[in-house]
């Protein structure tokens, strides 16, 4: 059945194939220096002795041009694209017995300009446009140096950061990470936050993925590309950073716990070329921490199986929140060009990781007639709640490439890779009864101290995963393409949780295991694709369909308390006993890119696909984390996974200078996971808790718009200018609690990023990011805005020096906060407020050193570098 859908739609993708007419004209255009084709290249045709062009074409992504139905007589042709001298061939003759004439390869040089004998090419755009993709350059954002990806990431237009490091994009946290061109199975968040900023070529940002990508993620693809240096023979480079807020540091009066901002980072790559043999290897190290303090406010109504009926428990929280990030990040690769039509590829990645943060509250809690009274007489009760979440862990990926070109525009990629992670969190919770501003305990050593309550919590997912994929691509002689591929995905997570509380007369854990419990994953996806790209005229479009079939296999080692839990969410008909969760289904998502050339410095494009994001493991582990002093947290193995519909319609234009890009969006998601929260009066807490899990609600809508502005304000000085604005609509078929079923907000967020020098060895870079409030399915999350200033010094004196300076958060406001709630009949039920202030004006300070350097030079293109 597989293999007819196949050919069906491989025969009606082929049937678009055209053919050349009589009378036509066709080459290719590719860069004089690095002899790569040059895609959307404008290519003119002009009679002799005329000023207009009579026809014209726009080169594909594989910088293929066809001209046709050219009638007899003798023409010129022109070919010019932006950064490159234009170039005109004259005395081209079309007769019918020389109708279909071939070029052959148009070579354009780039267009250099000399300053002081060095040829320096005219400043490149922060940001870049194809048929699919939005991309940007790392090495413009440079307040994000000497951090990570997730530091690039928040520069970026329609991309948001947590203060939990959690990325959306355009309000979607369910996208895909792929690392050069390939997908990671480990979370994006995880694996983002790993990869450093200084390793980073550029990041493609691909709301509208084409077929011949995973389906997965509805909020798209985020590809990260590192650097690999062209310049011949070897070239080391150096970078160390040190920075802090060293007149602010402090010491946790509750705990001794250190709480400052000090961060420091070291790094070595190092690239070796020649001839046939390309080999890149990095190592770095980044030590982060980040003072700040949490603001909690929580309600809880009480109803008629509590002593205090028709009143409200209180927990309201202020102390220390200081987050830290640890990493250690290892990359070597090798490209060989086994001859002039194969490569083969290798490259392995390691990294090391240690992140968490503490929360030292104090709490008032008691029962109130009102949500924001007085307590009710002898129900006040003071209380230091410690609670620190750490995680730990390790990535790691082999990654093994094979390309071919045959002769006859033919060409063939095979790919594996293997993926290993082994992620580790633990959460310690102590409760002591408050006793004034004193040290309760020795966050630095194994004093406990003397609490009332004290319990442990760990899981462990270990992860496997492995990729093979076969991608067959065909260049028709009219420049069109088809491109057919098959994939094999399998992901092997095996999931431990452990929860046990301490004696607090002897110290020691009691063996307290009813909440235990252990899950194995096993998810399997087999899918192949068709894509056929071409173009007619001023008309490029890669038309594509994908097919996916799912096999998934969810195992639980204990239900025993699932009736406890679940009942709580009123899951009427669900066997409570079932440890066996299996999953299968058959899917495909068709893709249609569509871009055409109004004139050469107007393009309007459309892009539309089918989505799906399959919920990961950890909203599906059924584990009872406790993950405040008010909020326990479960996953639901019964998710099922969301699809979506998304699609972009786009105009560029070119402003001599300047490009504007326009982008109107919409994203329909249906089948939603929805995060909620219930009451439960029995966990803990003489109270009650907020119990939170997951489950598929209803229908999630963003539509909208997108910015883009590159200004060369100078020769000096340029500006990048994005923003979005959209309307985020959630709508719930289910009764979450009370009386939410749906909501919507208005959000926008502005960026901005400008690099000016100054002198010729000194450069200041700005920027600002503005995000407003959301709603959520539940509640509401707040504005956030921050700014960033960095100075960079390059002297003539010292070859190869670099040094800069930066300071984060100049202005105070990085915060972050929100609410959950809910009402039934025009009365409060509970609601959940949060402020988490991270102080800012942090400085930072570093310098990077780059030997053995060689003039840039031509250097033969690798074979695979065009297949992603």
């Amino acid at each position: 059945m597989k293999k007819t859908i196949l050919l069906i739609c491989t025969f009606l993708l082929v049937a678009f194939v055209g053919f050349a007419q009589k009378g036509s004209l066709s080459g290719v255009i590719s860069d004089k220096a690095t002899n790569e084709n040059i895609p959307f290249a404008t290519v003119a045709l002009i009679k002799a002795g005329e000023e207009n062009a009579y026809a014209g074409s726009v080169s594909t992504k594989n910088g293929h041009f066809i001209i046709e139905d050219i009638p007899y007589g003798s023409y010129k042709l022109s070919v010019s694209f932006i950064g490159y001298k234009s170039q005109e061939l004259p005395g081209i003759t079309i007769t019918s017995g020389n109708k279909n004439i071939d070029m052959g390869t148009i070579a354009l040089e780039p267009d250099l300009i000399g300053i002081e004998a060095v040829d320096v090419v005219a400043a490149s755009r922060t940001s870049t446009n194809k048929i699919d993709r939005k991309t940007y350059q790392a090495s413009d954002f440079e307040t994000a140096r000497g951090g990570t990806a997730i530091d690039v990431l928040s520069k970026l237009p329609s991309v948001s950061v947590s203060s939990e490091n959690e990325i959306s994009v355009r309000g979607s946290s369910d996208f895909v990470v792929y690392l050069n061109g390939k997908p990671a199975n480990t979370s994006a968040s995880v694996l983002l936050g790993q990869i450093p900023s200084e390793n980073i070529k550029n990041i493609d940002i691909i709301t509208v993925p084409s077929s011949r990508y995973n389906a997965q993620g509805k909020g798209g693809i985020i590809n990260i590309t590192t650097k690999r240096n062209t310049n011949s023979g070897l070239t080391v480079m150096a970078t160390g950073m040190l920075g802090g807020t060293p007149w602010e540091n402090a010491t946790d009066v509750f705990s001794n716990h250190d709480i400052d901002n000090n961060r420091g980072n070291g790094g070595l790559s190092l690239n070796y070329n020649m001839d046939k043999l390309s080999l890149h290897g990095a190592v770095n190290y980044t030590n982060r921490h980040n003072k700040g303090i949490g603001d909690i406010y929580t309600y809880i109504y009480q109803d008629e199986t509590q002593p205090y009926q028709g009143n409200y428990y209180i927990l309201d929280g202020l102390g220390a929140r200081p987050k830290w990030d640890e990493n250690l990040y290892t990359n070597i690769g090798m490209d060989y060009k086994l001859g002039s039509n194969s490569q083969l590829s290798a490259n392995y990645l390691y990294s090391k990781r240690h992140t968490g943060r503490a929360a030292h509250y104090k709490y008032d809690t008691f029962f109130s007639n009102t949500t924001s009274g007085a307590p009710i007489d002898e129900t006040l009760y003071e209380l230091y709640n410690p609670n620190e979440i750490h995680r730990r862990g390790h990535f790691q990926n082999i990654g093994v490439d094979y390309f071919w070109e045959s002769n006859n525009n033919s060409a063939l990629n095979i790919s594996f890779l293997y993926e290993d992670s082994n992620l580790e969190q633990t959460i310690d919770n102590k409760e002591f009864a408050y006793t004034g501003e004193q040290q309760y305990y020795d966050y630095n050593s194994n004093d406990d101290g003397n609490p009332v309550f004290h319990s442990y919590q760990r899981d462990e997912t270990p992860l496997d995963a492995y990729r093979f994929e076969m991608n067959y691509q065909k260049d028709f002689d009219n420049g069109n393409s088809l491109n057919l591929g098959a994939v094999s995905e399998l992901v092997r997570l095996d999931g431990i949780y452990e929860y046990d509380t301490i004696n607090i007369s002897t110290g020691n854990f009691a063996g307290y295991d009813y909440f235990n419990n252990t899950i194995d994953l096993n998810r399997d996806i087999y899918a192949a694709f068709i894509e056929y790209s071409g173009t007619a005229n001023k008309l490029q479009y890669i038309l594509g369909v994908r097919f996916e079939y799912l096999v998934q296999q969810m195992n639980v080692s204990s239900t025993r308390y699932f009736e406890e839990v679940y009942d709580v969410f009123g899951e009427i008909g669900r066997d409570f006993n079932e440890t066996k969760f299996k999953q299968n289904q058959f899917d495909i998502f068709p893709t249609l890119h569509l871009r055409y050339q109004a004139t050469e410095a107007d393009v309007i494009s459309l892009a539309a696909s089918h989505r799906v994001n399959r919920p990961p493991a950890k909203d599906m582990a059924p584990f009872l984390y406790r993950r405040h002093q008010e909020i326990f947290e479960m996953g639901d193995p019964l998710l099922e996974p969301e699809y979506s519909w998304n699609a972009d319609l786009t105009y560029r234009r070119l402003l001599g200078k300047h490009s504007l890009s326009l982008t109107g969006f919409v994203r329909s998601t249906t089948n939603a996971i929805y995060r909620v929260n219930r009451l439960d009066y029995g966990l803990a807490n003489k109270g009650g808790v907020l119990l939170r899990s997951f489950t598929n609600a209803g229908t999630h809508v963003a539509a909208g718009g997108e910015l883009g502005l590159n200004f060369d304000i100078s020769s000096k000085a340029k500006l990048f200018l994005g923003g979005s604005l959209y309307q985020f609509s959630v709508e719930s078929n289910k009764t979450l609690l009370g009386d939410q079923s749906s909501s919507n907000s208005v959000n926008w967020d502005a960026k901005s990023n400008l690099s000016w020098t100054i002198l010729a060895p000194l450069k200041f870079t700005i920027d600002y990011s503005y995000k407003s409030g959301t709603v959520t399915p539940q509640g509401k999350d707040l504005k956030f805005q921050m700014m960033n200033a960095a100075l960079n010094f390059t002297p003539k004196q010292l070859q190869g020096w670099n040094f800069y300076a930066k300071m984060l958060d100049i202005i105070g406001t990085n915060q972050a906060g929100g609410y959950t709630g809910a009402t039934a009949n025009g009365m409060d039920v509970f609601q959940r407020d949060w402020v988490y202030d991270y102080e800012g004006q942090i400085v930072e300070i570093g310098a990077s050193f780059t030997f053995n350097q060689r003039k840039e030079q031509t250097k033969q293109r690798l074979i695979g570098d065009k297949y992603f």
